[in-house]
């Protein structure tokens, strides 16, 4: 937070009373990276909470605290003037992006039978990162291979469209649609936080732990004389 702050705060000041000389722009693009690296860790820490995704996580804060360790001698010392410095610079700012990517995409709670989208669309950004990273190193400008790149970024971004999509069309309630509720208050059996989650599959708010709630038995309705009242939950 307190990088953050104050990169924008120094970022305002060059944008406001600078003359953007060398060293504004330098400040300009040390706040850029600051910005961006700190983004790419919070979405890998994100999924890294909740224990979901956990390599991607983990690589993500890992490349991500790279990055920003790369990118500020990068930007004062100008190294960036060393052509391999350079190109790994913008790889590692490619990989950070694409595992936070990974990472954001794991949080979607999809149903089982959608589970194949995740699958495709992680191996595609990685797909991507990778052939990226090998057309910086090895200087390739081909036409057709730059088509490539398209492509994998129109599938990368179909499938990072859908998942949220499918995460919201793909679960079904298993209760009985005449029930008179369709919420629990739920404690969890693993870290014991206390929530209210819908009838179905759910994930625990706090340590992810996913669970199935049903309720087994049709509470009575008004001008019902149904005496069943007992509940059921399965986790």
């Amino acid at each position: 937070i307190v990088a953050l702050i104050s990169s924008a705060l120094v970022g305002i000041y060059a944008f406001l009373l600078g003359d953007f000389g060398e060293t504004e722009a330098k400040i300009l693009m040390t706040t850029l990276s600051i910005s961006f690296f700190s983004v790419t860790a919070l979405s890998s820490a994100a999924t890294y909470e909740r224990r979901m995704a956990m390599v991607a996580a983990t690589l993500g804060l890992v490349v991500s605290a790279v990055g920003f360790l790369l990118y500020l001698p990068g930007i004062w010392a100008e190294w960036w003037d060393n052509e391999l410095y350079a190109k790994t610079m913008v790889v590692v700012g490619i990989f950070a992006f694409s595992l936070a990517q990974i990472s954001l995409l794991a949080l979607p709670n999809l149903a089982p039978k959608f589970g194949w989208v995740y699958f495709v669309t992680i191996t595609v950004v990685m797909a991507l990162a990778t052939y990226a990273a090998w057309l910086i190193y090895a200087e390739i400008d081909d036409e057709w291979a730059l088509r490539l790149v398209g492509v994998l970024g129109i599938l990368d971004g179909c499938g990072s469209l859908l998942i949220p999509i499918l995460s919201k069309l793909g679960i079904e309630p298993s209760y009985d649609a005449g029930a008179v509720f369709d919420r629990i208050e739920l404690i969890c059996p693993r870290c014991e936080h206390r929530d209210q989650y819908r009838i179905g599959a759910i994930t625990c708010l706090h340590c992810s732990l996913k669970m199935q709630v049903e309720i087994l038995t049709k509470m009575p309705t008004e001008g019902r004389t149904q005496p069943q009242t007992q509940r059921g939950i399965t986790a």
